[in-house]
């Protein structure tokens, strides 16, 4: 999986649009200029077609569904991999703002969760996934004792405080190689392992 780096400002809900996004991204993307998570060579890698995947965002105020396509490159070591942009946390239907979104509404208080089930449609299980993932990424990012004196809903201000919100998800990936707010694992062929790289405290390896 390449991971691409695109929400280069800072995160407003209101003026976000991923539409817009994965279609500069679309535009812009060239795979032969990426370096391959697999093998580590620059310059190796070709379009391999696309896969089709679906991804709820939250869009100008709106709940949209869309249906995307995931470019996929092919690297001469025979290694192929799916291209990402960070406002899509792999393995979920919905997007990061849009997670991010509901996350400040609940520990807020702004809406009921009954309010948001009704007016977001999803389910009670995935509200506590992404309760339970975004508490644990917390502790990677800050640290234990930081985490501890730092509430959920003061954390969230500190991520939408970011002047470059992609310094947040590039720096995360790096020091943990998950995306934030990605709960299941990438295979092991997916990951680059910069040199000196080292996991955060409690990340896994």
């Amino acid at each position: 999986m390449l991971r691409k780096y695109q929400l280069n400002f800072k995160l407003n809900l209101q003026d976000y649009s991923s539409v817009q996004l994965f279609s500069e991204f679309i535009t812009s993307f060239r795979p032969e200029l990426e370096r391959c998570p697999s093998c580590n060579a620059v310059g190796r890698c070709r379009r391999y077609g696309h896969y089709g995947r679906s991804l709820t965002d939250y869009d100008h105020g709106k709940v949209i569904d869309l249906r995307i396509k995931v470019p996929r490159v092919m690297c001469s070591c025979g290694h192929t991999h799916g291209a990402i942009p960070d406002h899509i946390v792999p393995y979920r239907w919905y997007s990061l703002p849009f997670i991010l979104h509901i996350l400040d509404l609940y520990f807020s208080g702004a809406m009921t969760i009954e309010a948001m089930f009704e007016e977001f449609g999803f389910s009670h299980s995935t509200l506590y996934r992404w309760i339970s993932v975004y508490a644990e990424h917390k502790i990677w990012w800050l640290g234990a004792v930081k985490s501890d004196r730092t509430t959920a809903i003061a954390f969230l201000t500190i991520l939408f405080g970011y002047p470059v919100f992609s310094d947040l998800t590039r720096r995360f990936f790096l020091k943990t190689l998950r995306s934030f707010l990605q709960s299941h694992a990438n295979p092991a062929n997916c990951d680059h392992l910069p040199p000196g790289w080292l996991p955060v405290q409690g990340a896994p390896t």
